[in-house]
């Protein structure tokens, strides 16, 4: 894992989607296990996966892609906040990054 592009991750879901950073460490697990069922590992790769991987990945894909500054793409906010709100309410919280 690439923790560069994990703290820009975190900077993009604190910064643009107004989430708290304790919240950070919970997404990015969930994240992770969702580009390690695509085969990935959270790398620019990752985020070229899209729709290919499967509909929870494409949303952890395109956080990746904002998240390095990557251009348009077809998910919108209101689907990635509804998928990062679910991943908060249905998994443990894992603490700060």
């Amino acid at each position: 894992m690439n923790s560069d592009i994990e703290e820009r991750i975190c900077m993009l879901l604190e910064n643009w989607f107004h989430y708290d950073s304790n919240d950070c460490g919970t997404i990015l697990a969930c994240m992770r296990s969702q580009a390690r069922m695509a085969g990935f590992e959270l790398n620019g790769r990752f985020a070229a996966a899209g729709l290919g991987a499967g509909p929870e990945a494409r949303v952890a894909s395109r956080i990746v892609k904002r998240a390095l500054l990557g251009g348009g793409d077809e998910t919108s906010d209101y689907s990635i906040e509804t998928q990062v709100r679910e991943w908060v309410l249905r998994n443990p919280m894992k603490g700060r990054r």
